[in-house]
């Protein structure tokens, strides 16, 4: 179940003092941390705990022996092989002999004790192909081993394309605006003005603004009345949030006394950094402050902060005498934000789904043991054919576009195939079936948990030979891909984004388009760019991982699955850029939750990519097909979301020595709207942020002190 989550981010110069209680919880949370990865790490050397090699089950009786049988290739010891098995099914290093890669060739005792080093990359090392004594290849690699996987559209390429693209994304474009695609047009005053959904702050208006005004208020006051005090809002969408706050700002809403309010409205300014220019546009038409920049990128923070250096705090009429608004007192340009906000934001980043295999033993910090989910779409040839013909394309470019997709489906999908993992499925299916069919079946089978794929591929193949349950399954669901697919082509990604370009300014051609496409998800192994990118990610989460994996394991499941945004990581790194050296604070309003509770809803349901579409308006739906059954089907049309993990964020924040004030359901941000800032003397301010710190000790010593509300995005009269 998704939780509403308020996180809050202080750094800089004002330190949170941890009592000793919280410290020393602390302490023992670093030890359990450690405790649960050497539980981790003695489950793997216990071969009780381990989920059964079905290979070592079966071949090794009798007097063989995987020492005697496999150290060697299929021609090494004939003796082990007869038609109930064979040296694919039974033996680890099978896979490592192909090609000119032979046993002699690597193995030779001409090349000494660590074998020929020209054969060794990766997964394939001495251990495993020499001795037969480690981990075996994943299936899943050797079904893509043949092939060039960078045409397998990355899942969050897909996403940012989707949703921010230049040439049909749904932000980018203006689908998310009330007259769709009309990029600014439209009631810009209304507080609805979304077409999918709407927020709390367009829904509540002007309320719920009314309750950040006054955190805001309180974090003023707690930074000493520092003048300017520098709002950043990301994605701001309609602008409503920062045009409420600012009103509330500047009416007095709070009931300040006269004073405090001289000081505060005198000091105040808000910036909105916005990527979508359809949004952006409408922001500014509204008479908001908006600069361009994109919160999954660092490279945002220096168009932000030249913004920030053209500060108007303090030159208003009210502010000329006002003793904080002497240039001695109000800092340089280079203070940066004193608060950087956001409200429904970190549920848009970009996410990666990974798959961590239980199987034999896995190094949770090895990229190697892990796989990401990657995108591949297909479309009937003769439709495409149609299609590009209406775009207006001549038949000579038309029949090359074909050409070239057909010649990447046959040397792709057929070299998936014609593997040793899909030779053993193509002998359980009908005869003649399509390369896609096989290819797709075999990634689908991994989401039918009962099965309990395996990780290993001779395990697979032992599996595919042996199991009836499995090959029925098998059968069953190649043989509807196989009529869905039967003269359908695979677009690599390049095609792929090139016709959605064309189709940029004919949304009933797209339309037309996305009816016809089919969108299919494989499982391939880590980039060395996306291992790099992770790498920080692994290391932080381990110990949980470590929980995790020991958990399911005992449970029999095959794997663990994993919903990954690597762009929380450079959002932090932007907001840490944004605060400066002076410091300030971070606060998110999103819903999600946490580490742990991610995984286990992702790790449960197979099909569950972390991916969300919220309900879509009747009126959103005409011409398109069913969009909410799968969430690809409407790319670029419609909003998707994720579930935001506040541990994750907590751990890059703290990664760059940040504290975490408090995390907690949303309606905490209703308790300090129940606090009298009606303030006359300094006295009462001090007064105020005492209950404050008691309320975030007593958060951050882990009292409950707040119920669970339900997740945040409106949609009409409903919450989801």
């Amino acid at each position: 179940m998704a939780r509403c989550g308020l996180l809050a981010w202080h750094r800089g110069v004002l330190a949170v003092l941890v009592p000793h209680a919280v410290a020393r919880a602390e302490s023992l949370l670093a030890q359990k941390s450690v405790r649960s990865v050497q539980e981790w790490q003695d489950s793997l050397a216990d071969e009780t705990a381990a989920l059964r090699d079905v290979s070592s089950d079966v071949c090794w009786q009798a007097g063989f022996t995987k020492e005697k049988c496999c150290r060697g290739d299929a021609s090494t010891a004939p003796e082990c092989w007869d038609g109930s098995y064979s040296f694919g099914e039974c033996c680890p290093n099978a896979d490592c002999w192909v090609g000119e890669f032979s046993y002699d060739f690597c193995c030779g005792a001409k090349y000494g004790p660590g074998g020929n080093t020209a054969c060794w990359a990766g997964s394939f090392t001495h251990q495993l192909c020499c001795l037969a004594n480690a981990t075996s290849n994943s299936w899943a690699d050797v079904l893509a081993s043949q092939v060039e996987t960078e045409q397998f559209y990355k899942m969050d390429d897909f996403y940012t394309d989707a949703q921010y693209g230049d040439e049909w994304g749904y932000y980018s474009k203006g689908h998310v605006l009330l007259g769709g695609g009309k990029a600014g047009q439209g009631d810009t005053q209304g507080t609805q003005q979304f077409a999918h959904f709407t927020t709390y702050p367009m829904a509540l208006s002007p309320h719920f603004a009314r309750v950040f005004c006054r955190l805001l208020f309180v974090m003023w006051v707690q930074l000493n009345e520092r003048a300017p005090f520098r709002v950043v809002e990301m994605g701001a969408g309609s602008g409503q949030l920062a045009y409420d706050t600012q009103q509330c700002v500047r009416t007095n809403a709070l009931g300040l006394a006269p004073a405090v309010w001289r000081r505060w409205t005198a000091a105040f300014e808000y910036t909105i950094m916005e990527r979508s220019p359809a949004l952006r546009k409408r922001q500014q038409s509204r008479g908001l402050r908006s600069v361009s920049g994109d919160a999954q990128s660092t490279a945002s923070c220096k168009s932000v902060l030249a913004a920030l250096a053209a500060s108007t705090a303090c030159q208003g009429a009210e502010g000329l005498d006002a003793p904080e608004c002497e240039a001695r007192d109000r800092g340089t340009a280079e203070a940066g934000a004193s608060v950087v906000l956001s409200n429904e934001l970190l549920d848009a980043f970009a996410p990666v789904k990974l798959r961590f295999g239980l199987y034999g033993k896995p190094n949770i910090t090895d990229c190697g043991s892990w796989q990401e989910v990657r995108v591949v779409h297909t479309i009937p040839e003769d439709r495409l054919h149609q299609l590009l013909m209406v775009m207006g394309f001549s038949e000579a470019w038309t029949e090359g576009t074909i050409q070239q997709v057909r010649s990447y489906t046959e040397s792709t999908f057929c070299a998936m195939a014609n593997t040793s993992i899909g030779r053993e499925a193509q002998e359980k299916v009908a005869v003649n079936t399509s390369c896609l069919a096989i290819a797709f079946s075999l990634s689908e089978l991994v989401n039918h948990l009962d099965l309990g794929i395996p990780f290993a591929s001779h395990n697979m193949r032992m599996r595919i030979r042996k199991d009836s349950k499995l090959s029925d399954r098998l059968r069953a669901v190649t043989s509807r891909l196989d009529s869905e697919l039967r003269s359908s082509v695979a677009m690599p990604r390049d095609i792929y984004r090139q016709v959605r370009h064309q189709l940029r300014d004919l949304p009933d051609v797209e339309a037309e388009f996305l009816h016809a496409t089919q969108t299919h998800l494989l499982p391939v192994s880590l980039s060395e760019e996306r291992c790099d990118e992770l790498a920080w990610w692994f290391d932080a989460h381990e110990p949980r991982i470590a929980r995790l994996a020991l958990f399911y394991r005992k449970l029999g499941y095959p794997a663990v699955h994993v919903v990954v945004r690597p762009g929380e990581d450079n959002f932090i790194d932007l907001v840490d850029c944004l605060l400066g050296p002076t410091g300030g604070y971070k606060l998110s309003l999103d819903y999600g939750a946490n580490f742990e509770g991610l995984v286990h809803s992702l790790s449960v349901d197979g099909d569950n990519d972390g991916i969300f579409v919220p309900p879509i308006p009747h009126e959103l739906m005409a011409g398109l097909p069913e969009c909410h059954n799968f969430w690809p089907k409407c790319a670029g049309r419609i909003d998707w979301t994720t579930f935001v993990d506040f541990t994750n964020l907590a751990a890059a924040g703290e990664r760059r020595g940040w504290r975490t004030l408090f995390y907690g359901p949303q309606n905490l941000l209703e308790q300090f709207s129940r606090l009298n800032l009606t303030l006359h003397v300094h006295q009462q301010h001090r007064f105020l942020f005492e209950m404050l710190s008691s309320t975030l000790a007593q958060l951050r010593a882990g009292r409950t002190l707040f119920p669970a509300m339900p997740c945040c995005k409106m949609i009409g009269s409903l919450v989801t």
